[in-house]
């Protein structure tokens, strides 16, 4: 959700198949494409309130 409200959609080449966690982070990301900046960074201030409780 960070990157999504902060960068928008999922640019660049995906990383290397050897980089596990580049391509863990790239995929995660990936899923969210379409989803308005606005919305991706509500949606992570209300996680990080929900964990906060």
């Amino acid at each position: 959700l960070y990157k999504q409200g902060a960068d928008g959609d999922v640019s660049g080449p995906k990383p290397g198949f050897f980089d596990f966690v580049g391509t863990a982070k790239y995929e995660a990301w990936s899923k969210l494409k379409g989803t308005g900046k606005e919305e991706a960074m509500q949606k992570y201030i209300d996680l990080v309130a929900k964990l906060r409780a």
